[in-house]
Formats: structure tokens, C-alpha cells, sequence
């Protein structure tokens, strides 16, 4: 994914998956609780958004 320009260049691939794991586990944590998508769908953007480096648009879900 790096090579193809989806992923920038210098991310830390095993804090970002630590990171990844963590925010969708509070993302679905809160899905449960309250019964809505958005701060899932909000988690997601975010860390690809990350992936992409800057220029994202945060529409990536």
C-alpha cells in the first residue's frame, strides 16, 4: 500500500495499528451504547486521513 501512494511515507506501522485497534474499539464501544455510527464512522476518517497525510479529506468512509 505504501509503494501503490496510499499510505505516506514514514508511518510507524505497529503504533499505528496499536492505535487503529484502540479507536475502533472505542468507536464500536460507543456504537453500543448509544446506538449511532457516527463517532465510528468519525474514528475511521480520522486514521485514514492519517494514512494519507495531508491533503486528506476526510470523507474516506
Amino acid at each position: 500500500m505504501r509503494a501503490a501512494g496510499e499510505i505516506r511515507a514514514g508511518v510507524d506501522a505497529p503504533r499505528t495499528a496499536s492505535a487503529f485497534i484502540a479507536g475502533i474499539q472505542g468507536g464500536v464501544q460507543v456504537l453500543r451504547s448509544t446506538g449511532s455510527v457516527e463517532d465510528l464512522e468519525a474514528v475511521l476518517d480520522t486514521l485514514i486521513d492519517y494514512l494519507r497525510g495531508p491533503g486528506s479529506t476526510g470523507a474516506a468512509c
